[in-house]
């Protein structure tokens, strides 16, 4: 009993995993072969036919077949449609993957592009060294060392409450070059001037880095503090 009912199992399974097709094919195979053993058997009667008689029979007898057909054309027309659907979206999927694959590089490119000029930045330090007398006049001495890459075109700007009181140019820095520079008296109860280096890099491109000096009268004397803003 288990064996039989294996064996119906798998028959039907076998016959169910048919393709339409497979399906059409074979009835039509069938059905046109009984209508020609139809035809074959009455062949005396069938030759006694007028013209528009036989019309209307093979009209009658091969109808269902085209229809068939019609049919499945239009079921596999279906298929093709929904495969090349599927294919369109696989598509625009993997241009999408594509799309993004590509703006990571560009992202990756550019990030490695801003690394690479601010290695190319010069390490400017400011420094405070005192008041010195020049021609009478009481001066704010100060120099500026650059600890990285080499700058040309360096102008320095000093600025109060946003109005400019210099610019000066200084000669190019390389590495651990250090120009000095003088400024007007400083003095005050307490001041705050922006002191912007504006320079030139290898690469061509322009660079600023600023620094803050807090100037105060104290009784203790004259006090200059400087700090650099990050950039």
């Amino acid at each position: 009993m288990k064996r039989c009912l294996e064996y119906w199992t798998q028959q039907t399974q076998w016959w169910c995993s048919r393709s339409f097709e497979w399906w059409a094919a074979h009835f039509t195979a069938l059905y046109v072969g009984g209508a020609i053993l139809i035809m074959a058997a009455r062949f005396d009667e069938l030759i006694k036919l007028e013209l528009n008689a036989i019309g209307d029979l093979s009209a009658g007898v091969f109808g269902p077949v085209a229809f068939l057909w019609l049919v499945l054309g239009y079921i596999q027309q279906g298929r093709e449609l929904k495969i090349s659907s599927k294919a369109l979206q696989m598509q625009a999927t993997e241009l999408k993957e594509s799309v993004d694959q590509q703006k990571a590089l560009v992202e990756a490119q550019q990030e490695n592009l801003r690394h690479y000029e601010r290695s190319l930045e010069p390490l400017l330090e400011l420094k405070y060294l005192g008041a010195l007398q020049v021609q009478w006049d009481w001066m704010e001495n100060f120099e500026i060392r650059n600890f990285g890459n080499y700058c040309d075109g360096v102008v320095v700007r000093l600025s109060s409450d946003g109005v400019d009181r210099y610019p000066m140019h200084l000669e190019p820095l390389h590495k651990d070059v250090v120009r000095g520079f003088f400024l007007d008296d400083l003095s005050g109860t307490f001041q705050k001037y922006e002191l912007e280096v504006s320079y030139r890099k290898v690469s061509g491109l322009k660079g600023v880095q600023v620094f803050d000096i807090y100037s105060e009268e104290s009784d203790e004397g004259h006090n200059v503090r400087i700090k650099k803003r990050a950039f």
